[in-house]
């Protein structure tokens, strides 16, 4: 399983350069030359820590979701497999939101974060590599990918979007079949969720015509694109650098609820991640008679960690954000041994 360690050692080493360039200040001000440094002193680089997470979700991460969805044959998407992925995702994502809202009495806006911790993997930054190197087929992971960006990022970051701006003093939501309306809307003017749909728009015309957008085109995207993963990566070591608060302030609960609850969610997202997901994946693809490739592809996937990309939108949204940097650390440590197991009983 060498492609997994190498994977997961490379993505450490930018992590702990966030973590040191957060601890350093460097993008605070401190370290910089005089006259350069501006609106981040004295803040702990909690400016620049936002600025980079901004970035990568507003302009970075839809480029490169852009690009990848619009030279993607849908041929991989409509399979077996890629039901048997979609089909456990949803259900144990339902099930963490429902654990999280009502049995754990989570506010939204942390509910939401709980369920992508637990449910929202990384494949671009481990997925993708473990694809190439085990199975041979980059595009092997784009169900999971496609899943994530048309489904759960849109319902959950519609979610954060209303929380925000209710604890902001927003209009309160209204209900009924506005207000689904209105959850939507939101969902499809978040700018992941916008170059998601624009590639996917793209690869169906191609589909249908034969006719691919020219790599000139698609060439400005890749260059902007390529920068979202490491600024993830840098805003993660970052995050991880900072004390994480108290979870009673967030949450309107006394200290030691509150982590109690910060515990509970961290659990919950190992659980879901590192084994119910793969033996959810196991159960379904046997039940559907995946053959061994396609049965290990689907189990390896659903072994996957919780993605950067959660740390990135709870940072974007000032919402568990120190939550989801340690349950991205937990599941990604536990990883390892998961998929070394997989990979010794399918692969």
């Amino acid at each position: 399983m060498l492609p997994v360690l190498t994977a997961i050692g490379s993505m450490a080493c930018v992590v702990v350069l966030g973590w040191v360039i957060q601890r350093t200040g460097l993008l605070a001000g401190r370290g910089l030359p005089r006259g350069i440094a501006h609106g981040g002193a004295g803040d702990g680089g909690a400016g620049a820590r936002q600025t980079l997470a901004t970035l990568s979700f507003t302009i970075c991460a839809p480029a490169l979701m852009f690009s990848t969805l619009a030279s993607t044959d849908l041929a991989h998407v409509l399979s077996r497999g890629a039901a048997v992925t979609w089909a456990t995702t949803a259900v144990l994502g339902l099930a963490t939101a429902a654990a999280a809202r009502w049995l754990l009495r989570l506010p939204a806006g942390p509910a939401a974060v709980t369920t992508l911790a637990a449910v929202y993997v990384n494949g671009g930054n481990i997925g993708i590599p473990l694809a190439v190197y085990l199975f041979d087929d980059a595009l092997a992971v784009v169900p999971t990918l496609l899943f994530q960006l048309l489904v759960l990022a849109p319902l959950t970051l519609s979610v954060l979007d209303r929380a925000t701006a209710s604890a902001d003093g927003g209009t309160p939501a209204r209900s009924g079949w506005r207000s689904m309306g209105q959850v939507f809307l939101a969902a499809f003017r978040n700018p992941i969720t916008l170059g998601t749909v624009a590639g996917l728009l793209v690869a169906v015309v191609a589909e249908l015509t034969g006719a691919r957008l020219p790599d000139v085109v698609l060439l400005p995207f890749d260059l902007i694109g390529a920068a979202a993963p490491p600024l993830g990566l840098l805003t993660f070591g970052m995050t991880l650098a900072v004390p994480m608060p108290a979870a009673d302030a967030d949450l309107g609960v006394t200290a030691g609820r509150g982590r109690r609850l910060v515990g509970w969610v961290i659990t919950i997202a190992v659980l879901v991640r590192n084994l119910l997901h793969p033996l959810a994946a196991w159960a379904l693809g046997s039940a559907v008679g995946l053959d061994a490739p396609a049965l290990a592809l689907v189990v390896t996937m659903a072994a996957l960690p919780t993605a950067v990309n959660v740390t990135t939108y709870a940072t974007r949204y000032g919402v568990f954000d120190g939550v989801a940097a340690r349950a991205t650390v937990w599941t990604t440590a536990l990883c390892v041994p998961v998929l070394v197991v997989i990979g010794a009983l399918l692969v």
